[in-house]
């Protein structure tokens, strides 16, 4: 999943892989994690984590494209693999200047419809949640997960050079307010990454690389 997130931004933006020094290997509480952090020419910044836990038995892709020098919302994509059971969750965050339309994925979401739905939960987070985002859960499912990842991916990356320029500044804030949140009220990846990095590194490790919240 990870690599074909990569190949898309590519396709459409120059890519420039960071040095984020001790945070590309994390380990700890039985779990290693595996971290690259792209900047996108004109566009944001794609990070991309694989993690690992339980000798093998539970694996994760997670990436996240955080733009800053167009208006589009925050894309997360985790696609986890827990002893057989794959889930994926597809998520817009609306931390745009101008809120411009996501609504074309609507069909490519609808397309998959037929896949089993998966319950999140409520969050704090629920009121910048896109409708376009969408939660499967199922055992087998990874081959037509894959699938659905790529044409969401693909076609939310077509759209997102219509949502326009904006101010890298003004942007940065609001990628920064929805960190602030994540670190304010916490989440299981949060969570976990304060148990083995702490609280400093964990704040600097979510507003510097993942969500780019700073120049």
């Amino acid at each position: 999943m990870n690599d074909f997130m990569l190949l898309s931004a590519a396709s459409r933006f120059p890519i420039r892989r960071l040095d984020i020094g001790e945070f590309e290997e994390i380990s700890g509480k039985g779990m290693r994690f595996h971290t690259r952090v792209y900047d996108a020419d004109g566009a944001g910044r794609l990070c991309l984590m694989e993690m690992r836990a339980f000798f093998g038995l539970m694996k994760m892709e997670s990436a996240v494209f955080s733009p800053v020098g167009l208006d589009g919302p925050l894309f997360s994509c985790d696609l986890v693999d827990a002893m057989g059971k794959d889930t994926l969750m597809l998520e817009l965050y609306d931390t745009t200047i101008s809120h411009p339309g996501m609504g074309a994925l609507g069909e490519i979401m609808a397309s998959y419809g037929t896949l089993p739905a998966y319950d999140p939960g409520r969050h704090w987070y629920d009121s910048l949640r896109l409708p376009v985002s969408d939660f499967k859960k199922g055992k087998g499912l990874r081959g037509a997960f894959a699938g659905y990842v790529r044409e969401y991916t693909e076609g939310y990356f077509s759209l997102l050079p219509d949502c326009g320029a904006c101010d890298p500044a003004e942007k940065r804030k609001r990628n920064a307010a929805y960190a602030e949140g994540l670190l304010k009220n916490g989440g299981p990846a949060v969570d976990t990454f304060r148990k083995i990095l702490g609280e400093e590194k964990t704040a600097l490790f979510l507003k510097k690389y993942m969500f780019c919240c700073e120049a």
